[in-house]
């Protein structure tokens, strides 16, 4: 081994690229980890052109609930049906999503995202002139084409590019644009229609927007390789290995399972909060304030509450991890069950003065608004580069089929089956008690997805350590130079047998300049 204190080359043991026969490693050359902690302007312009992707997605999601009433009045539909309109875009994300997920760990990533965001824009656009149920649903039902384009291949892109607290920050940033998008679809979609008279055009803002997103895919976007930031030679594996490999990852299948728990509750909200609200109001009497003034406030309690909860959630996971490893996971969970009473304080103070609503609705939000940064993380760290398409995908599929695809209409149906055993002469009453009974069942589903998440925190550390070192096996000569002066190198693989290992047994340690970043003990992994 070289005795230069600065610089040495550590090799690490055959047997452990024995033990990672599942994974199909490149034998090209000399290999040098990633420079996944620089950010460059090349770097940050994709980011940002992915984040803006989100963005305009989650703005076409929510002009709808913004326009809702308007919908509902003029095409004479129940509440079932307005749930459905809400909810149909799962309908083309099943088909599409797991196609972009297979595609997007083997193609190019650039071309599957313009292709998909410019059919996204033409059908979006057209769905704005239908004036029946029947087909303005149809077009509803293609608009999953435009989140199935990159929501699976964008947060793989961002990993490629970054690792470490850089990674989460970015994560932080696109999943922020969520709430965001959501935000600004209540104010767009309710203002465009409140300044034109009609609930269409509250739907043709984000089409445009999409268009411009196109042009930026092509000619800013960098599609960087797989595995880039981490130094990793992985090569892409067959579907049923991926698939295989997936399944049996127990932090990935828990936190899927408890991130439905969460679209199932946000998804409820926002796509019958502000009716709820304003039924509310008119039980009262309230007149000072009209749907798209609750629209508003909406949208701006989601936007504040997206900000602080997700800048909060990542910041507390970056600096709760360097102590405690599974505090991702923890983080969520508590944040999820802490949610749930502010949910049900909404609910039951629903008639009481409107400030206390949006504070409830601000903290309920916030709580849960903790993990969107962390879930994506996670994903990202338990999974091996090559597989993190098909593993988003998967997930994000999962959770809109479970997720804020059911809940809008199963809380509609709810509704619309109570609404019959309400005793009451008016009409608004029953509307507003029938709606309540349904989004209480929000309430059981949102506690049980923390407890998940508690779940998830057992297998986290274990999951990681096994894709950390799947990586770091796959380096073709299993040597790798660490020079603490030069950041772009970062990963150092040490034998038990050298000095530096842990005596417990084989360590990986990720290295930043001269600065430990991380330490996974990989005796059992």
């Amino acid at each position: 081994m070289d005795d230069d204190p600065e610089k040495r080359s550590i090799t690490a043991p055959e047997t452990d690229r024995e033990e990672h026969e599942d994974y199909q490693v490149s034998n090209g050359g000399r290999t040098h980890a990633g420079d996944g902690g620089q950010v460059t302007r090349e770097k940050m312009l994709t980011t940002l052109i992915i984040c803006f992707c989100n963005l305009i997605n989650f703005m076409d999601r929510y002009s709808l609930p913004g326009i809702l009433p308007m919908v509902i009045d003029e095409l004479k539909l129940s509440n079932f049906q307005g749930g459905i309109l809400q909810s149909a875009f799962v309908v083309s994300y099943v088909v599409v999503a797991p196609l972009v997920g297979y595609l997007g760990d083997r193609y190019s990533r650039r071309a599957i995202m313009g292709c998909g965001l410019l059919v996204w824009s033409i059908v979006t656009m057209a769905g704005s002139f239908m004036t029946t149920f029947e087909t303005l649903l149809i077009f509803r039902c293609l608009g999953g084409i435009g989140e199935a384009s990159y929501s699976a291949i964008g947060p793989a892109v961002i990993g490629d590019l970054f690792v470490g607290n850089t990674r989460s920050k970015m994560l932080a940033l696109f999943y922020f644009t969520t709430l965001i998008g959501g935000g600004l679809g209540f104010i767009t979609g309710s203002g465009m229609a409140a300044a034109t008279g009609s609930w269409n055009w509250g739907l043709r803002v984000t089409p445009i927007l999409s268009m411009v997103s196109v042009l930026l895919i092509a000619f800013a976007m960098r599609d960087p390789p797989r595995g880039l930031s981490e130094g990793s030679r992985l090569v892409s594996t067959s579907w049923q290995k991926d698939i295989v490999y997936l399944v049996k990852n127990p932090s990935l299948m828990l936190s899927t399972i408890a991130s439905i728990a969460v679209t199932f509750t946000v998804g409820a909200i926002a796509a019958w909060g502000p009716q709820y609200v304003f039924l509310g109001r008119q039980i009262i009497n309230d007149t000072s304030l009209s749907f798209d003034d609750i629209s508003l406030v909406f949208g701006i309690v989601t936007i504040a509450s997206g900000l602080l909860g997700v800048v909060c959630g990542s910041v507390m996971g970056q600096k709760l991890r360097v102590q405690f490893p599974s505090a991702d996971a923890i983080i969520c969970g508590v944040g999820m069950i802490c949610s749930a009473p502010f949910f049900y304080g909404l609910l039951v103070l629903s008639l009481g003065p409107i400030y206390v609503i949006y504070i409830l609705a601000f903290l309920a939000l916030w709580f849960i608004n903790l993990n969107w940064a962390l879930v994506g993380d996670i994903l990202l760290y338990v999974i091996i580069p090559t597989r993190r398409a098909t593993a988003a995908a998967f997930q994000i599929l999962v959770c809109h089929i479970f997720g804020d695809a059911s809940s809008p209409f199963i809380v509609g149906l709810i509704s619309d089956a109570v609404k019959p055993t309400i005793d009451s002469d008016s009409e608004t009453f029953r509307n507003f008690k029938s709606l309540e009974y349904g989004l209480f069942a929000i309430l059981f589903i949102e506690v049980l997805g923390g407890f998940f998440f508690l779940a998830c925190s057992w297998f986290l550390v274990s999951d990681r350590a096994k894709a950390t070192k799947a990586v770091a096996v796959s380096i073709p000569d299993q040597s790798i130079l660490y020079d603490k002066n030069k950041p772009s190198q970062v990963h150092v693989f040490v034998p038990a047998s050298d000095p530096a290992a842990s005596a417990s047994g084989l360590t990986m340690m990720i290295k930043r300049s001269s600065q430990p970043m991380d330490e996974v003990n990989l005796e059992n992994a």
